[in-house]
């Protein structure tokens, strides 16, 4: 008996210990979090990067500081691994200035690191990352460099974006990028019906890939989000439609409904094989939405929230029905309201929860957000 109980009391003993230990990306600890974004100085008009960090769920948050180096930026994007380790991208705020940077954290946030970017790029205004692991990660540029690091970005490799043919592949504009296992995704706004480039083999090879019906002249996809190595979602500028692949992207689907028209969808992120969550940025007086999209044959059962006066730019799902927001307030409207919001739902999206705001973080637009087990 008494060495039943003894084990009893280890077996307790570690599971205590273990849910107390460091987030380690599960989805059924959802504690930890990152958002992503910019202030500018009013007097100077120079714009730096900002990064909140939560390790409660939300019920705090707090602005890091970043390094020497920044200014001038504005982030981009933020890819979360765990509760000490996650990775940023930022670009300059003038785009046509071909700077930027990829930062590093290993301890939760209390330091930044800028990490060297490799000779040979058309630009460094770095405009996604996604990482695979505390080691491994993959971003893009603004123009199409895309780089891949598996030694922590001690070193960064320029990855050749050619065919199986070796033709290069040049992009114009990127804006968003996903990975997961050795498919890479990346979207060309500028390449039309052709803008999804696609690697399905961990970028030895690439294939821009076609999708149909694209309404608007000299149009294409603005997001893309990978749920599997079959399954991808996009969206292209100013349509409300969705596209999705169910074959690794041979071909395309574009769905019969729509949300909007005219407005940009400025992050989509699938939570499942068929349900996405999208942040519309709407206009330049009422703001945006949230919306939770299920796709059955290419029509939509959607659950959509307006949050004015915030344009709604990030979206980081953990499951089909806990998600987390964020955005930027529309010029001139109710100054008095914090520059950037942070939503949270935990019922698919029918209700949202606003976060309270560090008072340091009020001047900051928020852009991206990335919590550690999320699809995104």
């Amino acid at each position: 008996m008494n060495k039943r109980i003894a084990c009893l009391w280890l077996i307790c003993l570690s599971l205590l210990l273990f849910s107390c230990g460091d987030n380690d990306g599960s989805p059924t600890q959802p504690t930890t979090g990152w958002v992503i974004g910019w202030s500018m100085n009013e007097d100077t008009s120079i714009y730096t990067p900002k990064i909140l960090k939560t390790s409660n769920g939300g019920e705090s948050w707090a602005l890091q500081t970043l390094p020497a180096g920044c200014e001038g930026f504005q982030g981009t994007d933020i890819s979360a691994v765990s509760h000490r380790v996650a990775w940023a991208a930022a670009g300059h705020a003038n785009e046509d200035t071909p700077t930027g940077g990829i930062l590093r954290t290993t301890d939760g946030g209390s330091t930044w690191m800028l990490q060297t970017l490799p000779d040979g790029m058309i630009t460094r205004h770095i405009k996604g990352i996604k990482a695979v692991s505390a080691t491994e990660a993959w971003a893009v540029s603004l123009h199409g460099d895309v780089l891949h690091t598996t030694d922590a970005g001690v070193t960064w490799q320029i990855v050749l974006v050619r065919t199986a043919m070796g033709d290069i592949i040049d992009m114009q504009r990127v804006n968003r990028m996903d990975v997961i296992g050795q498919d890479i995704w990346i979207v060309d706004m500028l390449g039309e019906d052709l803008g999804v480039v696609h690697s399905p083999d961990g970028g030895a090879t690439w294939w821009r890939e076609s999708l149909p019906d694209i309404l608007v002249p000299g149009h294409g996809p603005l997001v893309i989000s990978a749920f599997s190595s079959l399954v991808a979602w996009a969206a292209v500028k100013e349509e409300g439609n969705l596209w999705w692949t169910a074959n690794g992207g041979r071909s395309w689907n574009k769905s019969n409904d729509y949300l909007s028209a005219g407005v940009d969808y400025d992050d989509i992120c699938a939570s499942n094989a068929n349900v996405v969550w999208i942040a519309e940025n709407g206009n330049t007086f009422g703001g945006g939405f949230i919306a939770r999209v299920k796709v059955t044959d290419g029509n939509f059962e959607s659950n959509i929230a307006y949050h004015p006066p915030y344009k709604m730019e990030g979206v980081s799902p953990m499951t089909d029905e806990i998600a987390w927001a964020v955005g930027f307030k529309v010029p001139a409207v109710e100054p008095d309201l914090p520059l950037g919001a942070i939503y949270h739902t935990k019922d698919g999206g029918v209700t949202w929860q606003s976060q309270t705001l560090p008072s340091d973080a009020l001047d900051v637009n928020f852009w991206k957000v990335s919590f550690v087990g999320a699809r995104r």
